[in-house]
Formats: C-alpha cells, structure tokens, sequence
C-alpha cells in the first residue's frame, strides 16, 4: 500500500512538472517579438527614357466613295472582282439601257418637231411683218404671229432640256469607279434590280491610309506639354508654327499579328475640343500603303515614341490599379505609409509606370513590393 501511495506521488509531481514546463515554453512563445516584415522602397528621382504610348485604332481609305446608280434597272453585266484595285473611270456595271435609249429615241423626235414648228412660225412671222408694212393686218395678227414663234422657240429649248436629260440618264446606264482604289461589293450582281436608294459597290482610294484613334484628355495635356503643341487657326501646330505632323515624331503602326508595318506614318490631324459624351479626343494617323498590305476596315494600333529626360519610374509591382488610375503607397518621415493616386503610361516592357500627373514627385520614397497588403497609417518602420 505504501508502495503504491508512493508510485502515485511520483506520477503526481512528474505531471505538475511537465505542466509547469509547457507553461514556462508558452510564455517564452508569447513573449518572443514577432519577424517584421521588410518592405523593399525606392526613392524617385527624373530619369531617361524612351517610351512609347500604343491606341487602338480603326484603318480607313483616305477616300471612300460609296457607288449609287443614279437611274433604275436590271443590272446586265457586273464587270469588276469583289477587293480588286480598280482606275478612276472603269466601267463596274451595266444596267439594262433598253428603255433609256427609246426615251432618247422620244426626246430626238419630239426635238424634231419642235423644230420644224419653229420654222413655220418664223416664216409666219416674216411674212405677217411684210403684210403689216403694207397695212394689209392689223398690229393685232403681227404680235399674235410674233408670239406663236417665241413659244415655238421655248418649246425647242424645252424639247432639247429633255433629249439633255435623256442621253444623261442613258449614259448613267453605264455605272464607273469615281477614283482609283479598292472596290467592295454590296452584294449586287447581274439580275439584281439597281434603285437609287442603294449603293451597289464601295470604292476606296488606299494609296494612304488613315489611322483613327482616339484618347482621353490627360494623354491630350501630356502630348500638350511633351512637344509644346500650340493651337492656332490652323488647329495644332508646333512651337515653329509646323503642322503637328512636322511638330511630332513619326507614328508607327501595330498590326494583328503582331507585326510593325514596315512604313512610318504622321499625324494629319488632331482635334483639340475633348468629346464631352466620351471624354476623349480623335486623332488621324495616316500611313502611305505602296504594296496595298492595309486594307479600310482593318483594326490595328498606332504606337507613339516620346524621348523625355525626366521621367518619374515607378517599378509596377509598387502599384495598385483603381480603374484607369494607379495606386501608390508613399512613407512618410514617422515611418508609416500614405496612398497616392496618380496617371500613368505603361513601360515598353511592362515593368515600370511613368508617372504623368499625380502626387508623387521627385525625392518620394514610395514602397515597391506588398503594396496591397498595406493601408493609409500603417507603420512599416
């Protein structure tokens, strides 16, 4: 029995021990300071760079002509392949010229006969002129006879007014390209029936083509501002009163695969009014198209250089996306973090925003990694 007692007591004090010691490792636990986590910064500062801003845009002919027949028919011949290049004056169809030749068969007759009416009221009149010096009319038949042959003479420039009409309307039978290009059928061909209210081809002058794009009015100020673009009369020009073609550097042109197309383009043409429905500004590239490669229709990506020397670079994992704006965490002297919004370009590579308008300025420390697991007032130091 004592021994037993005594085996128990031994168990007790074992147990009072262990927990005595988990107690004693807990506190240590507890107590022991928690690893900081170590926030990578940079501190900004102007740099050099050459980057580029890429828009999307829409190709379109520098003329585009939408064909209409101009008289109602049958169409009988259909004389072109749809996306050939076709010459200003190339016959693209025939609309059946039956009846507009027998109403210039109608007109040539009735011109006849207008005629021929004139000439019997001349004579009339010649000779009521004669009998009237005579005294053998009165003054009553001599302007009667005069005025028989004045409605004669409107009938024939009425009658030729018609023959007019009726030999322009037969040559309309025969439809023409307006301008050298491109053409695109609208789907007619021979049998149809051509009216006046639809087109039947789409013909479009692509020796240069033209590059529509558009951006919002910060990329305007910036654009503004990076090549000291003025406006004027003559919209905007450069600094030495060039067009803004001369005034920026040459475009060049992304296409959907991929590709640079081998040919620089210009600005033509920029509007300085920012659309208030859109908030955006249209722009017009254009791009000579030798080889016929672009194509109206065609989507694509008009890639702008810009060579500054004091660009402010934040890496882009310092950055936290709000829509179209970009999220900064900046640390202030106490060491704690305040967040800054500003615009910005995206690099060439994609690896660093420059910074267009915002908070950040030159000397900010901002922080460049974690960016999203902090927030406004957190000590980082």
């Amino acid at each position: 029995m004592k021994r037993n007692s005594f085996i128990i007591l031994q168990c007790l004090l074992a147990t009072v021990f262990v927990g005595c010691l988990l107690i004693s490792c807990g506190k240590k636990n507890k107590n022991a300071a928690m690893p900081q986590v170590k926030y990578e910064t940079k501190v900004l500062k102007p740099e050099t760079r050459t980057y580029s801003i890429t828009f999307p845009a829409t190709l379109e002919g520098t003329s585009e002509v939408k064909v209409y027949p101009q008289v109602e028919g049958i169409i009988k011949t259909k004389n072109y392949t749809n996306g050939a290049r076709v010459h200003k004056g190339q016959t693209l169809f025939i609309i059946d010229p039956t009846e507009y030749r027998l109403n210039v068969q109608s007109a040539e007759a009735n011109l006849s006969a207008a005629k021929a009416k004139m000439e019997t009221t001349k004579l009339q009149y010649e000779s009521n002129q004669e009998l009237y010096a005579k005294k053998v009319i009165s003054d009553y038949v001599l302007k009667t006879s005069l005025n028989d042959y004045n409605v004669a003479k409107a009938s024939v420039l009425q009658a030729e007014a018609q023959l007019n009409i009726a030999r322009t309307n037969l040559g309309y039978c025969t439809v023409t390209s307006p301008l050298n290009g491109v053409i695109a059928s609208n789907g007619f061909d021979v049998g149809d029936l051509a009216s006046r209210g639809n087109y039947l081809c789409q013909v479009s002058d692509n020796s240069n083509v033209d590059a529509k794009f558009s951006f919002n009015e910060t990329q305007l100020l910036q654009l503004i501002k990076q090549f000291n673009l003025r406006v004027t009369g003559r919209g905007l020009e450069g600094p030495k009163g060039q067009l803004i073609g001369d005034a920026m550097p040459a475009l060049k042109l992304k296409l959907k695969d991929g590709s640079t197309y081998e040919h620089d383009g210009k600005i033509t043409k920029m509007d300085a009014i920012v659309q208030q429905s859109t908030g955006t500004v249209t722009c017009t590239g254009s791009f000579p198209n030798p080889d016929g490669v672009l194509r109206s229709g065609l989507s694509a990506s008009v890639v702008i250089p810009i060579s500054s020397d004091s660009v402010i670079c934040v890496p882009q994992t310092a950055a936290v996306r709000l829509q179209d704006q970009m999220m900064f965490y900046r640390v202030k002297k106490d060491g704690t973090v305040e967040s800054v919004i500003c615009n910005t370009f995206p690099s060439n590579d994609g690896t660093e925003y420059y910074i267009t308008d915002g908070g950040l300025q030159p000397g900010d420390e901002v922080i460049t990694n974690g960016a999203r697991k902090l927030s406004n007032g957190m000590k980082i130091r």
